[in-house]
Order: structure tokens, then C-alpha cells, then sequence
């Protein structure tokens, strides 16, 4: 089951609007709204002003709330970023585009060494 991250599904229940008529508005697929309500997908912010607008619902209210503790995180990811900047890795690579042309994107070993660090500090912190 997917983690819930949107309460579109209470919102329609709670509209007389059926979700056919709300997809059509939207110009998208009712199954595009059926994986909005099962949390398998989620909306744009775009999309999700349009339902609350729609079902007059604060965009608040379509939102679930997923509270957090504090850990020092932020802190710490802040902390790893500027140890590996300073051990001399390169934030941006060039790298060859479809046509052969250089194009500057994130270093993938930078990105590898935050996301591993958080899946470690996660683990040891939470």
C-alpha cells in the first residue's frame, strides 16, 4: 500500500461532484484521480489548487499532514556537503548530450555520497 500523502479521495467523498465529471474538468484520465485517491500517484500543485478549487476545499485539507522528528538532519547533510566540497569532488560534471554537445550536470558521485549519507544517518538517528 502506498504511503498516504494526499486526502483527495476524503474530499471527493465528501463532494456531490462524481469523480468522472471532476476528471473530465481536469481533462484527465479518471484513472489519473483513482491513483491520486489511492496515493499511487499525486497531483501537480497545479492540479491540486484546481481540485480544492473545484471541490472548494482548502488546499490544506488535501494535503496530509506527515509529522516529522527533529534529528539534526538538515545539519548534518549541510555538514557532509561541505566536507566533500572540500575533499575537491566537483558538484557539476560536463557530460555529452544526444546531439554531442557538453552539458553541465550534477556530479552523480556527489549525488551518491549525500544520498547514501542520509540513508546512513537515518539509520543510525532514527
Amino acid at each position: 500500500m502506498s504511503k498516504k500523502i494526499n486526502n483527495i479521495k476524503k474530499a471527493i467523498k465528501d463532494s456531490p461532484l462524481q469523480v468522472v465529471a471532476l476528471a473530465l474538468y481536469l481533462d484527465v484520465d479518471d484513472t489519473t484521480i483513482s491513483k491520486w485517491n489511492s496515493n499511487t500517484a499525486q497531483p501537480s500543485l497545479k492540479r491540486l489548487d484546481e481540485v480544492g478549487e473545484i471541490l472548494e476545499v482548502d488546499n490544506v485539507e488535501l494535503i496530509e499532514s506527515i509529522p516529522r522528528d527533529s534529528t539534526g538532519l538538515a545539519q548534518a547533510l549541510q555538514n557532509e556537503y561541505k566536507r566533500l566540497l572540500k575533499s575537491g569532488m566537483s558538484i557539476k560534471i560536463q557530460c555529452p548530450d544526444d546531439n554531442g554537445d557538453l552539458k553541465e550536470i550534477n556530479n552523480p558521485e556527489f549525488v551518491k555520497a549525500l544520498q547514501e549519507f542520509v540513508t546512513k544517518y537515518k539509520v543510525k538517528n532514527m
